[in-house]
């Protein structure tokens, strides 16, 4: 029984526990939602690491034609949040249920997640897009750090800016999806989950 005098089974709730199920297409269109919201957060924590550091922006707006700054941020704000939906896709499944039951799952699933995403994009994407623009070289700057160091700098920033992206993605992602992923300052309904 729950606390208003309701069956678990009327509640939705597993026999003995304080929380409802989440399940049906209204809690998978919440889950789509959390996954784009977060990918979107975690995009702009990666984006000011991105462009502080390696002044980077301009040049993903040069991917689409447009070699600005504001470019550079709509692009990878729309591809950050389409990425936070393709971690729903990927990981929204029953064999990562548990790891999706508490914030430290959800963490390990956003790591892995940007992990492959640093691979697949930069080891696949770029160099198809840069074969197909018949460029012969990446047109990236690099740290204002002359000789060999720099190539190493420059992978450096670019993988602490995914797991950035991937901790801030899991981390936002149980904020919206768990009871005890609340985060203080964060003004998410937890009824609205």
């Amino acid at each position: 029984m729950s606390h208003t005098g309701e069956s678990d089974a009327e509640t939705g709730a597993e026999p003995g526990s304080r929380e409802p199920i989440a399940e049906g297409p209204e809690a998978t269109g919440r889950h789509w939602r959390a996954g784009a919201v977060s990918g979107l957060v975690a995009g702009a924590a990666m984006g000011v690491v991105l462009h502080g550091a390696l002044r980077l922006m301009p040049t993903i707006g040069a991917l689409v034609g447009v070699e600005t700054v504001a470019a550079g941020w709509a692009v990878h704000l729309f591809n950050s949040a389409a990425f936070g939906a393709l971690f729903v896709a990927v990981f929204d499944r029953g064999f990562f249920d548990e790891l999706r039951e508490d914030v430290g799952g959800c963490l390990s699933l956003g790591v892995v997640h940007s992990a492959l995403l640093g691979v697949v994009t930069g080891g696949l994407l770029l160099p198809t897009a840069l074969a197909i623009e018949g460029a012969t070289s990446l047109p990236v700057p690099t740290l204002p750090v002359p000789g060999l160091t720099a190539s190493f700098e420059f992978g450096a920033v670019i993988a602490v800016a995914h797991l950035l992206y991937g901790l801030v993605l899991g981390r936002v992602f149980a904020a919206f999806t768990l009871a005890e992923g609340e985060i203080g300052w964060l003004p998410i309904d937890p009824v609205d989950r």
